[in-house]
């Protein structure tokens, strides 16, 4: 039986170079339940980051969590990957969505 492989387990494979940290960084990668970490908010992020969240079709709370991410003013680009969603925040851009099946 095959496993399924978290995103997060696939970048460390994958990217060994790439480091994966809880702070200060252009990426920040995630699961939708670090939404709901109170230390965590998505409105501190640098003009510069990237935010990328597992998980964003995996249930009916995660899809709900992802559209309300969607409408903050502090988000100007997401990127529905299905699997994973990719948010950026730099306020020069026009608010934009979109979805891309892979």
């Amino acid at each position: 039986m095959k496993s399924d492989k978290t995103s997060e387990e696939k970048i460390k494979k994958n990217c060994p170079n790439i480091s994966i940290v809880d702070s200060h960084a252009d990426v920040v990668f995630g699961k939708m339940s670090v939404l709901d970490e109170t230390e965590f908010n998505v409105n501190k992020l640098s003009n510069d980051s990237m935010l990328l969240l597992d998980g964003i079709h995996k249930n009916r709370q995660n899809f709900e969590k992802w559209m309300q991410l969607k409408e903050l003013k502090h988000v100007r680009v997401t990127i529905d990957l299905f699997y994973c969603g990719l948010v950026f925040f730099r306020k020069e851009q026009e608010k934009e969505h979109f979805k891309i099946r892979i």
